[in-house]
């Protein structure tokens, strides 16, 4: 063969090679764009809940009779008699709060029309018609003056003495502002995510006008003020042996000139109870070591890195969360419906089990957990591994589902042991929900230094919302105590200790 044959025979191989590499490529470039297309439509257009709404009873056509059709039909009568339990709604309208204030409007009758008109004798009230009406009052600015009568001696040797009662402790010391203000300004922006500016347009129209930069000045005030209760609450959720971790970003100016900085809030809670937020300019695990330090108990987060060496420590037990799983298995159901479906109809019966045993003891909820739920989580961690063992490209949102379950398993299998555990710390997640929406509104802390009173305010705000208290009523309350408060009682000036105060005085 001579060589210009060679060199042909050469270049239809290569030629060849190049042309299957390029079928192959356009074949998988279809299939992404067709992922791709898939995953965006359901984004605009699919549900929301990543609680996939799959029938328990077709859980068998996934799982091909491992698990006994008597656990799953335990699962849907345990659903029906919890149904049965939940009050029915009321149809018509809601009944108006009876302690606002009413203002009584009488429409009578003329006196020449309250004769009857075929004896013309007078006609006896039986009773009367009331019509209620739910009106709006703008808010009003009072301003209160506090008298001191001022004292002076006649005596002409002692003219110059002059005396006066002292004034009460101010929240801004040689301020203008009352309790009642501080708590409307701080329960604006941090409850109902109102920035500054706008507050200032609000009382402008009712003929007060208060700069920015004094609004600002005031919360910090507030913040510095009400910090020590903040501690007090971290030092009782530390002592604690269960807590629920996890963060979000908020974005901060001046750490470096014309740019802003990417800072962090972390969440630290307890489910149905108090949070405390901390801030930090980095999202390194080397903060939740720092505030971690000295806890000992369970701790539950979701997957990400940086908890690996605080959750490392002998004395705290790292707790996975299935909300996160479910997510991965939501997100790869175009990729792999079958498999994917599988995986979210097992998390979803173990979430019913949990919808079941909601307010049961500890003790209850880990034995029907022992019961019910450890059978179908130890089925969805076998499949897993035969998942896993089939194999599946290492970038496909499928594997990484696996891989993600698969990780987290080790510390998932703690909830069925320990009945004060959650499944998932979505408790956490919803607390650091209100900072998400928030920053779309305020945007940005204008310091660190803000960045770590904004953790102060956020965390009382949003500990009452979570315990049912009305954060202004609390605010207005302890913004004007604190001052006075004796130190070794601050508990007593928490949400909680607050609440259960109230509670006592109200049994």
């Amino acid at each position: 063969m001579s060589a210009t044959s060679s060199t042909e025979a050469l270049l239809r191989e290569q030629l060849s090679a190049m042309q299957d590499a390029m079928k192959e490529l356009t074949k998988e470039n279809a299939k992404l764009r067709f992922e791709l297309k898939a995953t965006l439509f359901r984004m605009y257009h699919g549900m929301r809940s990543e609680r996939q709404k799959i029938d328990p009873k077709q859980l068998h056509l996934f799982m091909d009779g491992l698990i006994t059709e008597a656990v799953t039909a335990s699962v849907v009568e345990q659903e029906k008699a919890t149904r049965k339990k939940k009050a029915r709604r009321t149809n018509g309208r809601t009944k108006l709060p009876a302690d606002l204030p009413r203002e009584r409007t009488v429409l009578d009758l003329p006196e020449d029309e309250k004769k009857c008109p075929h004896c013309d004798e007078r006609m006896t009230q039986i009773g009367e018609d009331v019509t209620e009406t739910l009106d709006y009052v703008p808010a009003i600015f009072v301003i209160k003056e506090t008298v001191r009568p001022k004292y002076a001696c006649q005596c002409k040797g002692c003219r110059g003495t002059i005396k006066s009662a002292a004034l009460p402790p101010m929240p801004v010391e040689k301020g203008r502002p009352g309790p009642g203000l501080l708590a409307h300004v701080v329960t604006s922006k941090w409850a109902d995510h109102l920035p500054l500016y706008r507050q200032s347009k609000i009382y402008s129209r009712h003929g007060v006008n208060l700069h920015r930069s004094t609004l600002c000045d005031w919360t910090d005030v507030v913040a510095d003020l009400l910090r020590p209760i903040v501690m007090a609450m971290w030092k009782r959720l530390k002592s604690g042996s269960y807590l629920q971790v996890d963060e979000t970003k908020i974005r901060v100016l001046d750490v470096k000139p014309g740019k802003a900085h990417q800072g962090f809030l972390w969440a630290y809670g307890v489910p149905r109870g108090e949070v405390v937020f901390d801030f930090s300019l980095t999202r390194a695990g080397k903060n939740a070591s720092r505030m971690l330090e000295g806890f000992r108990g369970h701790g539950q987060v979701d997957g990400y890195a940086g908890y690996d060496a605080v959750c490392a420590r002998p004395e705290i037990t790292r707790v996975g969360c299935m909300a996160h799983v479910r997510r991965k298995f939501v997100e790869a159901r175009t990729e792999k419906p079958d498999e994917a479906t599988f995986a979210i109809a097992a998390i979803q019966m173990l979430y019913r089990i949990e919808d079941t045993i909601r307010t049961a003891s500890p003790d209850e909820r880990r034995c029907v957990r022992q019961e019910r739920s450890k059978l179908i989580f130890e089925t969805l961690g076998d499949q897993l591994r035969l998942y896993e063992a089939q194999g599946a490209l290492p970038e496909s949102a499928f594997a990484k589902a696996v891989a993600y379950a698969k990780g987290q398993w080790q510390h998932l299998v703690h909830y069925l042991e320990v009945g004060e555990l959650e499944i998932d710390n979505n408790w956490i997640e919803n607390a650091i929900r209100p900072v998400a929406l928030g920053r779309k509104n305020f945007l940005f802390c204008a310091t660190p230094n803000g960045g770590v009173k904004a953790a102060t305010l956020f965390s009382l705000v949003t500990s009452c919302q979570r315990l049912d208290i009305n954060p202004w009523k609390y605010l207005r309350d302890v913004i004007d105590r604190v001052s006075t408060h004796p130190n070794d009682r601050v508990d007593e000036l928490t949400p909680l200790g607050w609440k259960n105060a109230r509670n006592s005085l109200d049994a």
